[in-house]
């Protein structure tokens, strides 16, 4: 058993979980011996925060922390323990110069330096290093991008290299591999965790995290509870502290409908934007549900829930269903994997048939069948623009109306 994946854990409403070999905390039993029937209406990100109090919460402070969910109170700090946190390059090495500090200081007082790790797992993804001097026209575009990141970053990465073989419970995953948010989806997150606890025992709960960018949202879509947070915070997490919040304001966002054959997933998540936006759903946790949901692919969902810092939310999250599993298939994740995310989700009431009940102090609705071919800038991505109103809005010429002339271009000194 590997000691650095040993997390201290209660004891109370741990039960096996049926079909595995593994342990789980039953959330509701202990949201049920607070309020009969409670667990059923809670939105999904209060089940998996609810479990993480089971598993995690001093034990005299449960019930108060459990209240705040199932009474939908907001005037008490409760902890939340990440799974994992997951950091670029930037923000991540400055965490780790600080241990490294840290190490050096413990070293010159006598004591072992390499007892100070992470204590949560982490992930550091050098991704945000690159500054492309070789269009993709040119040929070994890639590779000649690729050498002048090498030369420009070489004492970091030499550093952030280190770091894989210093430090316990660090992942780094090298240039070149692509962005973070993409590896976090497609890779890293297992949307249930297995870690041992003290007496040895395995034992399942739901994948959380923080991350330090404000796109880390992107995989709520795997049904996973991921947040972006500050280089300060992120550190901190990492060296087992907990994250304090109180409960969010929660959005549900009925989807209903299907898209229109062509329309894209940018077409959706534009027009999704401009709608956010307009309702109003700053620093929400927004919970996309429906048949509508129910048939969106990971991809798009991911769109979706990677545009959160446009529209002001702090997760946007889908619930687990088949759509998740077939995307753990689809990226190579173990049939064994994927056989327990889909048990442990419909133990907990996470599978979409055990979300029918929740309750949300606010509603919005979205006909996906309403989504029309969008254009946006760049900088304003709510900023949408149907392309059927290009011509009324100024932006394009019909088809019937004639061109001006065109001009040569010279400035009317040089004629």
């Amino acid at each position: 058993m590997d000691n650095a994946l040993v997390q201290p854990m209660n004891e109370q409403f741990k039960k096996p979980l049926p079909g595995t070999d593994l342990y789980y905390f039953d959330t509701r039993e202990a949201v049920e011996s607070i309020e009969a029937g409670a667990y059923d209406k809670l939105p999904f990100c209060s089940k998996v925060l609810c479990e993480n109090l089971v598993r995690r919460c001093p034990p005299e402070e449960l019930t108060d922390a459990l209240k705040q969910h199932i009474e939908g109170k907001q005037d008490l700090d409760f902890p939340w323990y990440p799974a994992r946190v997951v950091c670029h390059d930037i923000l991540g090495q400055t965490a780790f110069v600080d241990l490294a500090g840290l190490r050096d200081a413990i070293a010159e007082q006598g004591g072992d330096p390499s007892k100070v790790n992470p204590i949560v797992p982490t992930q550091l993804i050098v991704d945000h290093s690159l500054a492309v001097e070789h269009a993709g026209f040119e040929e070994n575009a890639f590779e000649k991008n690729r050498a002048i990141e090498e030369r420009r970053n070489d004492d970091r990465f030499h550093f952030i290299n280190w770091c894989q073989y210093a430090f316990d419970n660090v992942n780094v995953v090298p240039p070149g591999n692509g962005i973070m948010h993409q590896i976090n989806l497609e890779k890293m997150s297992p949307v249930v965790q297995v870690v041992h606890n003290k007496a040895g025992e395995e034992v399942a709960f739901a994948d959380t995290l923080v991350g330090t960018d404000s796109h880390t949202p992107m995989v709520d879509a795997l049904g996973v509870i991921s947040i972006g947070v500050g280089g300060l915070e992120a550190e901190s997490v990492m060296l087992g502290n907990p994250s304090y919040m109180r409960l969010p304001d929660y959005v549900g966002v009925k989807l209903t409908g299907k898209l229109q054959k062509g329309i894209t997933g940018t077409d959706l998540v534009l027009a999704m934007t401009e709608f956010l936006r307009d309702a109003g759903v700053v620093s929400t946790y927004i919970e996309f549900f429906g048949d509508g949901a129910r048939q969106l692919s990971v991809g798009d969902r991911a769109s979706i829930s990677n545009m959160t810092p446009e529209y002001g939310a702090t997760a946007a999250m889908f619930y687990i269903d088949e759509q998740t599993t077939d995307y753990l298939r689809l990226t190579g994740r173990s049939e064994e994997q994927i056989k327990l995310v889909e048990q442990y989700a419909k133990q907990t009431g996470l599978w979409a048939d055990g979300m029918e009940k929740a309750e949300y102090a606010r509603v919005l609705e979205f006909d996906l069948s309403s989504v029309v071919r969008n254009m946006a800038g760049p900088s304003r991505p709510h900023a949408r623009v149907s392309t059927t109103d290009l011509v009324a809005k100024g932006i394009a010429h019909g088809a019937d109306e004639k061109l001006p002339e065109p001009k040569d271009g010279l400035m009317p000194d040089a004629r």
